[in-house]
């Protein structure tokens, strides 16, 4: 078989995309490695991209309708999680048999045969989050695996086949439409949608070999040990870990974004974390870092906000120019507020970082206390669920801009639901 392993960065992340690439030169030297850039192709973004040494292709050259208002209606992470199945596509129209997607932050340990071997009888290889339940009061849990999805779609594998046609299709028009991080509304990237493979189409196979994409969010069930050859995960061979949440300037913790696991001193998990980061900072990780993410600014240099993007999803005068300080969806998004020229992005805050003690909690939750005596406790109640319906979707953007709900699960701003047709070579 023919295979193609591919990953997608933004270029800020080329230093993760290296050291993928170079483990997989090690280890699956037969495969060819594909690397789709989500950033315009500027000259410093080039001069990047040329530095890593890589077989590229950027995010506007997959030839998608629409393409300039998708990345205006993206942040960054869906926009590179967006176009995963359009990206896939793309590879497999070139004729490859099978394609293997690694998320730029994994490294390879061995050969992928767990992996080939599934995809010998089988068209979608998926890999679970977790193979045993856990809610120990610690995250990630059971119900951290509801809210995003059961399994990690760091890694996804496909033969193909007129199933797996078909599977692409159905995910690609799902992400080009509702690829958002917004578990409230219920998706979370592409990701969550994966859910749903296994009932809607067959052969799908959910690899449960506990060396493939170990993380944070299966340490729990699986134990780390030195072969006499290779790490061994619950003595088998250490195949892929996934470094998801690692910084290269903080190699002593696992993950930003679990609290169940450190790091012990002198450990095996503390030898993989820390070769991993200096792997990063030899494969330039802090110059690349520094590259700003070309899709993030308006042409005349001002930030495009989370609103202004959820604004787009539905503003007609979005679908035109999207990034230009001159079109009037600009002006409708300055006279709202929405947008300002020395506006900085706000800190991440989530259950993970969320300080109860802060003076702003305190004063919020005092107001809270107010209106409950003001409007008695069960209307207050009511206000809350419906303030939990404006932050869905785009809905605090259309308050702002005095534009009505809309509450029907249709493509965005009334387009066509958004398939991208390729000519792919004929199915075996």
């Amino acid at each position: 078989m023919r295979n193609c392993i591919v990953t997608i960065v933004s270029a800020n992340y080329l230093a993760y995309a290296r050291t993928l690439a170079e483990s997989l030169r090690e280890h699956a030297p037969e495969s060819e490695f594909r690397l789709l850039v989500v950033d315009r192709p500027t000259e410093e973004i080039k001069r990047a991209v040329t530095r890593s040494g890589i077989q590229a292709q950027y995010a506007q050259d997959l030839g998608i309708p629409d393409f300039e208002h998708l990345a205006f209606k993206y942040q960054l992470v869906e926009f590179n999680t967006a176009l995963k199945p359009t990206f896939l596509k793309s590879i497999f129209s070139e004729g490859f048999d099978s394609v293997i997607y690694l998320d730029p932050d994994i490294k390879v340990f061995s050969a992928l045969s767990p992996v080939l071997n599934a995809l010998s009888s089988s068209d979608i290889v998926l890999t679970p989050h977790s193979t045993r339940p856990v809610l120990d009061g610690l995250r990630p849990s059971d119900i951290d695996y509801m809210r995003t999805g059961a399994y990690n779609l760091g890694f996804i594998a496909l033969r193909r086949s007129s199933n797996t046609d078909e599977m692409l299709d159905w995910w690609e028009s799902r992400c080009l439409s509702f690829g958002f991080n917004d578990v409230p509304f219920g998706t979370f990237v592409d990701q969550k949608w994966i859910d749903l493979v296994p009932a809607f189409f067959d052969k799908v196979c959910i690899l449960k070999h506990p060396g493939c994409n170990i993380a944070y969010w299966n340490l729990h069930e699986r134990t780390l040990s030195q072969g006499k050859d290779a790490i061994l995960v619950n003595d088998q061979p250490l195949c892929f870990f996934h470094f998801s949440g690692v910084k290269a300037s903080k190699p002593d913790v696992l993950s930003r974004h679990q609290t169940r696991h450190s790091i012990e001193r002198g450990s095996i998990l503390e030898a993989l974390v820390s070769n991993y980061c200096k792997d990063l900072l030899r494969l330039e990780h802090e110059s690349f870092s520094k590259i700003e993410y070309t899709y993030g600014r308006f042409d005349d240099g001002t930030p495009i906000s989370v609103l202004a993007r959820r604004a787009a999803t539905f503003s007609k005068e979005a679908e035109e120019s999207p990034f230009s300080q001159r079109a009037d969806f600009f002006k409708k998004l300055a006279k709202a507020g929405i947008i300002k020229k020395n506006q900085t992005a706000s800190a991440e805050s989530n259950t993970l970082n969320f300080n109860q003690f802060d003076s702003r909690v305190k004063m919020v939750n005092s107001m809270i206390r107010w209106a409950a005596k003001l409007i008695t406790p069960e209307r207050t109640f009511t206000l809350f669920r419906y303030f939990s319906l404006v932050g869905r979707e785009a809905n605090l953007s259309r308050v702002i801009l005095d534009e009505p709900f809309e509450f029907e699960q249709t493509p965005t701003s009334n387009r066509p639901l958004l398939i991208h047709n390729r000519n792919r070579p004929t199915n075996q």
